[in-house]
């Protein structure tokens, strides 16, 4: 077992992905995981905070030394591993809502983050944050009560969060080692994928790209998404936030 080699279990702290990145620079071993009760800095893509009350949910990062052609798929493994996570603790499905939000009725369940340090044609390292809504209770937060949800939110019961901890890491374990292995995930992480087929507007926060529109209708190998746009050109889109178009 790589995942979990190492656990630091913190009450409180900054940032995990930050704890992460210290501790590879002393050399920790691949797959020490860094799991925080309450951060005070989390982050998410394009910079945004991370809105979670003390001891209600999983937030973990995960240290990795990668091969460069397995950086693409850090995020089909923490994706993959969350969606068969929350099905595994409630029964129900998860979708992952391109390129790396997982859902549960269409409201957000779990965020990912992949940071990596890349010197010339190789990586030094690279972390994987997760934030894994387990007990929040969105209604109780006026920011995220139309977007966000939980696993106890979908079943209407406490949920373990010991259980799902080992749960998750049991699966990023599982799909870790199969793309250390040479394997591709991007076959099942597109079968999960809920934004294709459908028509979208696709932002780019924080640059000054404009938004595209068009259909998105599959990913490629590294996970890119194929958007027809709407005078049938095809934009390829690495990064990018998506909104479904009424």
């Amino acid at each position: 077992m790589i995942i979990g080699s190492e656990i630091h279990y913190l009450l409180n702290t900054g940032s995990t992905m930050d704890d992460c990145r210290t501790l590879a620079k002393t050399g920790a071993p691949e797959g020490t995981i860094v799991s925080a009760d309450r951060q005070g800095s989390g982050r998410g893509r394009f910079e945004r905070s991370w809105i979670s009350p003390s001891g209600e949910n999983i937030l973990i990062s995960v240290l990795v030394y990668p091969e460069i052609s397995h950086l693409t798929y850090l995020n089909m493994v923490a994706s993959l591993a969350v969606s068969d996570t929350a099905f595994e603790i409630t029964g129900l499905n998860a979708a992952i809502k391109w390129p790396n939000d997982v859902q549960m009725s269409n409201k957000k369940l779990s965020g990912i983050l992949i940071e990596s340090e890349i010197s010339g044609s190789s990586v030094e390292y690279a972390v994987i944050g997760i934030g894994l809504n387990v007990n929040l209770d969105p209604l109780q937060n006026s920011e995220i009560k139309d977007t966000a949800t939980s696993l106890s939110h979908e079943t209407s019961k406490f949920v373990s969060r010991s259980q799902t901890f080992k749960s998750l890491i049991s699966n990023l374990d599982k799909y870790y080692e199969r793309v250390k292995n040479g394997q591709s995930l991007t076959s099942e992480w597109s079968e999960r994928i809920n934004t294709i087929g459908e028509t979208i507007n696709l932002s780019f926060p924080g640059t000054r790209r404009k938004s595209i529109k068009g259909i998105a209708e599959s990913v490629k190998e590294d996970g890119s998404l194929l958007v027809k746009q709407d005078d049938d050109t095809i934009f390829t889109a690495v990064a990018g936030e998506v909104t479904l178009r009424a």
